[in-house]
């Protein structure tokens, strides 16, 4: 039996669809969902940790020095989100652990929901119902 990669989500992203529809199903990963656990992460972890080498984190999910500390083969952060203020950057860099980001790929969905609500106020069209 091959021996995939551990890729550990930290929390459970608001795109979660998304992810199960194409990475999560993936038969090249192993997915680790720390959400669908009772049990606090350290303890989740204790199995595992060792074996994890990429973790998905959305904006909600801070990667902090003592979570990487919880993951010694760790290589990979990517978040779900365009910034990594949540992502401990100094620890990472230290580490060697590469950090990725969805960078502008919402950028047209944020512009265009955001025309649209501008509409809806100066036009008023919510406040006629």
């Amino acid at each position: 039996m091959e021996v995939l990669p551990r890729v550990l989500i930290v929390k459970r992203p608001g795109a979660m669809a998304v992810l199960e529809d194409s990475f999560v199903a993936s038969t090249k990963f192993e997915i680790l969902k720390t959400f669908e656990s009772p049990l606090p992460l350290p303890e989740f972890l204790a199995d595992q940790s060792h074996s994890v080498s990429a973790a998905i984190a959305p904006v909600a999910a801070p990667v902090t020095a003592d979570l990487i500390r919880l993951l010694p083969n760790l290589r990979l952060v990517v978040t779900t989100s365009a910034g990594v203020d949540h992502v401990d950057l100094v620890e990472c860099r230290r580490r060697g652990i590469s950090v990725a980001n969805a960078g502008p790929s919402f950028s047209e969905d944020v512009v265009d929901n955001a025309v649209g609500l501008l509409i809806d106020v100066f036009q008023r069209i919510s406040a006629v119902r």
